[in-house]
């Protein structure tokens, strides 16, 4: 089975949100909320998040501007939302954004477990 890029962008966040704990855990024996590697993991997960972005952009042949594209990096859960209803309009742009929080859950559950698994370490 081979995935498309942009489900590979989503795949590549859950599997940030996973093993980056997990790798903090093993690397230096704790599990630390804002630390070092807390950083890189966010810096990772924005790229991930931008990425997957710019594919939707272009598939949906959608021009955003510049505030939109440095909307979604530094203010993602404001400005992904806002692209939705742009790109998809409001009955869809909404659907969009309930998957969104979907997702955002996955990965917020995806990183508890890690931390635990991390910490067990």
């Amino acid at each position: 089975m081979t995935l498309t890029p942009k489900a590979t962008a989503l795949a590549l966040l859950g599997l940030v949100s996973l093993v980056g704990p997990i790798l903090e855990g093993w690397w230096t024996g704790r599990v630390e909320s804002m630390g070092g590697f807390d950083l890189a993991m966010t810096v990772v997960s924005i790229s991930l998040i931008f990425w997957w972005y710019h594919l939707d952009k272009r598939e949906r042949d959608y021009q955003a501007g510049p505030l939109m594209n440095v909307g979604v990096i530094a203010l993602a859960m404001l400005a992904l939302p806002i692209y939705f209803i742009r790109s998809r309009g409001w009955k869809r742009g909404l659907v969009a954004t309930f998957y969104a929080a979907g997702i955002l859950a996955v990965t917020l559950g995806l990183n508890e477990l890690g931390e635990r698994i991390g910490a067990a370490l």
